[in-house]
Order: structure tokens, then C-alpha cells, then sequence
């Protein structure tokens, strides 16, 4: 399946591997973001599991900031090496270890190496896109990801019925195995371009106001995913009264959106250079959505599953047009800048979190959504103000 996507969008033979590859840590990752809380919370209390994910989000936004360092040391192809070896270990350990202590260290390790993971195959396929392609390229990229997001809970549901964790984190580490491989025998042919390790890499992301803005909206959109994916199921399970198998259904109609249509919006981005239209209508869309949700407390399916799926088509308009724009201003030799990207992005699992917590002991829960609204429409005056990429 994944071959012959890439076979019918002519995607150049150079970028297979990648895209595979992606695909792989993708499906690494998504079958464990479903149980990790879970498996946490056999060895913690809730305070110290949000704990350990805030730990993770700040030891990775410290290790981006010495990424162009290790680059220049390594090399992107022994960066890459480096730390699926180190996240090879730590998901060894979670499924092999069973003493606390450890397991929250093989956690952060973790989950500290996997947005290093994430960035490191930025660079190849930065390196691989031509810029009047990078919609296209972009969207399938993400769209495979997604695929393997959507996919995910069918392993769960396979390989561990009664909740074993252990099958699941030993799966997980089985698909870095392969993304190893690809590594070390399909990127060799990667060249690394002259960097620069910048002073104050923040000073040169401020200075680029296209950048800073794409990337404020970027913020915005994980702010959301940060928030939803923990409070959403709560909200539907004990406010709205869904049980879980309707939670399940409701949910895996609602993430269609991310595998349809981001390949076309890309394609759409680079023949018409629309990013900032569809991002802005996208955000509209969302902040729309966030506004209605806190009016439907009944447990009607149809209206829920309209109501999130209509949220996640603004969101698929905004991921794909925020990662299209991004890197078509930027190239593989960007490391500072593409560092701050990704880092808004895990920032924003470090706020979210905080932002739940406070508002669930504070305010009522339906102030979650109504505060989600206003981020997604203030974000638009970001969107809104981007120069066109042509």
C-alpha cells in the first residue's frame, strides 16, 4: 500500500526510503500513545505521570537546543543512528523492566529521543524536496503518519486484548528495527551541508516574521492536540456519557480527516500557494467547532461525530499548510530554525497539561473548549498576515 502511494504521486525514488521510514517510527509511536499513561500509571500516581511527560517535553527542548552541535559532530545520518539506539534501548527497558525508578527514566528517555527522531528525518527530507514540490511531498509524508496513527488501535486491539503492555512496547521496539536499517544503508548518500551552530538561534527565528508566524500557528495546533487528546475522552465518557466503545468509533471517524485529505490539500498549497487561505480557514474552522462542542452534553453519535470530525478537517488544513510553508522558507542547513519549530511544538505538551489542570481545578470543564476557541481564532491573525509563498 505504501509503495503504491508513493508510485501513483511519481514521488522520486530518493524519498521511499524516508517516507518509509516515517511510516515506521510513526507506527513505533502511535501504538504506544494510546497505553503509555496507562502503563505509567501501574507504577504511578496521575501528579507524578504528568510529571514524567513535562520531564520528557523539557529534556527534548534542551537536547534541540544542542542538536546543531551533535549534527556537527555526527553528521545527520549518525544523528539519526545515535538516537534510535538510545530509543531502541529505552522502549527495551519499559518492556522489560519492572522497578519504578526505571521505568520513569526508560520513559523520558523516551520520550525526550523520539522528537529528536522526528526532526533528524526533517533534514533528510528537507534535503530531498524540491521547493515547488514540498506541498505534495509534505502531505504524503504526514498523511502516511497518519495512516499509522488510524491504524494503531487494530494492533492494540490484536496484540494485547487484556491490556498487556509488555507485547506492545516490545512491537514498538521491533519497528525501529527497520528504521535502523533504512539509516544506515539507504541514507548514505546524504550529504551535510556547512552549519553554523547560531549564538542566539530564538533572535534569528524572532527576525523572520513569516517563520515566527507560521510557527506561533504550529504552537496553537499542538496546544490543541495537547489538550484534546487527554481531555476529550474524559469529557465524552463522564460529562457526555458515551461508553467507550461509541468513544471508539466516534474517534476513528474523526481522525479520517488526516489521512484523505492532506495529500490533495498539499497538492492544492503548491499549484495555487494558498497556505495562509487554508490555514486561516482552517483555524476558523476549529475555533467554530471548540465554540459548539460545550452546547451538545446530550450522547447523540451522529452530532459528536459530525462536531470532531468537522474539527479535524480544520485541523488537517492546518498541520499540512504549516509544515508546506515552513519548509518552503527554510532548507537542510535551517537546523536552528527547524529546531525552534519542532520545540513550539513539544512547548506545547509542556502548556497544555498545565492549562487542563488549571482549568479543571478552577473553572468548569466546558471552559477547556471555550479557551481552545479563542487560541485557534487569535492564531488566525498570524495566519492571516503571511506573505504567499509565491
Amino acid at each position: 500500500m505504501l509503495h503504491h502511494i508513493l508510485r501513483r504521486r511519481n514521488t522520486p525514488k530518493k524519498l521511499f526510503p524516508i517516507h518509509l521510514a516515517g511510516f515506521l517510527f510513526s507506527f513505533h509511536l502511535s501504538i504506544l500513545i494510546y497505553i503509555n499513561s496507562s502503563f505509567l500509571g501501574t507504577y504511578f500516581n496521575s501528579t507524578l505521570v504528568s510529571l514524567l511527560y513535562i520531564l520528557g517535553a523539557i529534556v527534548s527542548i534542551i537536547l534541540f537546543f544542542l542538536s546543531v552541535r551533535l549534527q556537527n559532530w555526527l553528521g545527520n545520518r549518525r544523528f539519526l543512528e545515535f538516537f534510535l539506539v538510545i530509543e531502541l534501548i529505552a522502549i527495551c527497558g519499559l518492556a522489560l523492566t519492572s522497578t519504578p525508578l526505571w521505568v520513569a527514566i526508560f520513559f523520558v528517555t523516551y520520550d525526550a529521543t523520539s522528537v529528536l527522531i522526528i526532526y533528524s528525518l526533517d533534514i533528510f527530507l528537507e534535503d530531498a524536496t524540491p521547493e515547488e514540490k514540498t506541498g505534495r511531498i509534505r502531505s504524503i509524508y504526514l498523511t502516511l503518519g497518519n495512516l499509522a496513527v488510524v491504524l494503531s488501535p487494530l494492533v492494540i486491539a490484536l496484540a494485547a486484548p487484556n491490556g498487556e503492555y509488555n507485547h506492545l512496547y516490545v512491537i514498538s521496539a521491533l519497528m525501529l528495527v527497520p528504521v535502523f536499517l533504512i539509516a544506515l544503508y539507504a541514507f548514505k548518500g546524504f550529504k551535510d551541508g556547512k552549519k553554523e551552530v547560531p549564538k542566539l538561534p530564538i533572535m534569528a527565528w524572532w527576525q523572520s516574521k513569516n517563520i515566527r508566524r507560521d510557527t506561533l500557528v504550529r504552537f496553537s495546533l499542538s496546544l490543541f492536540y495537547s489538550i484534546v487528546v487527554i481531555y476529550s475522552p474524559l469529557y465524552l465518557r463522564n460529562i457526555v456519557g458515551f461508553s467507550w466503545t461509541e468513544i471508539s468509533i466516534i474517534f476513528t471517524i474523526m481522525l479520517l480527516p488526516f489521512v484523505l485529505f492532506e495529500i490533495p490539500l498539499g497538492n492544492l498549497a503548491d499549484k495555487w500557494s494558498g497556505e495562509k487561505e487554508i490555514m486561516t480557514l482552517g483555524l476558523f474552522i476549529m475555533g467554530t467547532s471548540l465554540i459548539i462542542m460545550p452546547f451538545f452534553n446530550a450522547p447523540n453519535m451522529i452530532i459528536w461525530t459530525i462536531i470532531l470530525f468537522a474539527s479535524r478537517c480544520g485541523a488537517s488544513m492546518v498541520e499540512v499548510t504549516t509544515e508546506s510553508y515552513f519548509f518552503k522558507h527554510v532548507n537542510k542547513n535551517d537546523e536552528g530554525l527547524i529546531s525552534i519549530f519542532r520545540i513550539s511544538q513539544t512547548a506545547a505538551y509542556i502548556v497544555g497539561p498545565i492549562i487542563g489542570a488549571f482549568v479543571i481545578a478552577f473553572l468548569p470543564f466546558e471552559a477547556m473548549f471555550f479557551i481552545l476557541a479563542l487560541v485557534m481564532l487569535k492564531a488566525m491573525s498570524s495566519s492571516a498576515l503571511l506573505q504567499d509563498t509565491r
